[in-house]
């Protein structure tokens, strides 16, 4: 929504999931008339009614490897916000940004904690120097457990840096923002490219 406010020229939007009653403690962007909906749909509409000038694309997809592609060859795009609840597309996000010479911001979040990293590929570390990529997700693991605020102040974050690089203003390149909204604390790790990870070869 703020990107959209702030009059970016075009978004793109790629979800596969519908619209339930569970998602609106967080997601601010749907209402309860848009119960089961596709959520890239509603959110084409919404935000096109916010600003009319913002080229919005919606595209009702799963996100993976192929996929991925297909919208890369279709598309020029400058910078991937990931918005995905799963570590999987965050480590898929992150290597194809960087296979792609795209900027990218990438935020996790878990009920009142959460932590951003900016990536500029070939200068700055990237996820995958920070956190271990799982070999394989647990059998039975849910959904993280969230406070709906949480992934708000966070997503708003992702908006400022992807508002404050399209500026060349100083980002979280090279640092990971960890937050703690239970005691309202910020703090900034310093962080360098692992010599080891992929992106530095």
């Amino acid at each position: 929504m703020y990107l959209t406010a702030a009059g970016i020229n075009e978004l793109t939007l790629i979800d596969n999931d519908t619209l339930d009653i569970s998602n609106l403690q967080r997601q601010i962007l749907y209402n309860e008339s848009q119960l089961g909906e596709d959520k890239v749909n509603s959110a084409k509409e919404v935000l096109s009614r916010l600003n009319s000038e913002v080229k919005i694309n919606a595209y009702k997809d799963f996100i993976d490897q192929n996929s991925v592609k297909k919208y890369l060859a279709e598309n020029k795009y400058d910078f991937i916000v990931d918005c995905s609840d799963n570590f999987k597309t965050k480590f898929l996000v992150n290597k194809i940004a960087l296979e792609n010479n795209l900027r990218c911001v990438i935020a996790g979040i878990k009920d009142f904690y959460g932590q951003i990293i900016t990536i500029n590929p070939k200068k700055s570390a990237c996820y995958q120097c920070v956190f271990s990529e799982p070999l394989d997700t647990p059998q039975g693991e849910g959904p993280l457990p969230v406070i709906g605020v949480t992934p708000g102040i966070l997503g708003t974050l992702q908006a400022l840096e992807v508002i404050k690089t399209a500026l060349g203003l100083p980002n979280l390149e090279n640092k990971v923002l960890m937050v703690n909204l239970l005691d309202l604390r910020f703090n900034i790790i310093d962080i360098i490219k692992n010599e080891a990870c992929f992106c530095s070869k």
